[in-house]
């Protein structure tokens, strides 16, 4: 069993937002309640994102699981592709798994709409490390034909 985890930018738009509530807690002399829910609110969410491991992909013989997905059999998927998708205006790249047909899978809310990149999509655009998303494509090329 191999676990991948992701790895985000510390300096990213949240610890932006925590600073920028920060400075207006401050500015108001730390009395507005409304400040502290919202600068409270953007630490609990960068802590959470940036201080606990946040599992992107586990892979074992048998089967392979992406997020908080549940595990999918190799034997179930069809095949893969790489695909190039537009997300927030920006350009990314997903390997895309295809299901078979007829398989029974208890799909989430987020795997049954979502319609750009498919049920079992892997991010290949830099939230995982380079090493992680070249070895998670070489494994999942050992399992099924990707595109």
């Amino acid at each position: 069993m191999k676990t991948y985890y992701y790895h985000f930018n510390k300096l990213d738009k949240t610890f932006v937002a925590m600073a920028l509530a920060f400075i207006v807690l401050a500015s108001t002399g730390f009395q507005c309640p409304y400040s502290w829910i919202i600068f409270i609110a953007l630490v609990l969410i960068w802590a959470y994102k940036n201080l606990m491991k946040q599992v992107a992909v586990v892979i074992t013989d048998k089967s392979i699981k992406i997020d908080h997905s549940k595990s999918l059999p190799w034997k179930d998927i069809k095949d893969g592709e790489i695909k190039v998708i537009n997300l927030c205006g920006k350009k990314m790249k997903v390997l895309a798994l295809t299901p078979k047909k007829g398989i029974k899978y208890h799909y989430s809310w987020l795997q049954k709409h979502n319609a750009h990149f498919g049920p079992f999509p892997i991010p290949l655009y830099g939230i995982l490390s380079a090493k992680d998303e070249k070895e998670i494509v070489q494994t999942v090329k050992k399992h099924v034909k990707v595109k």
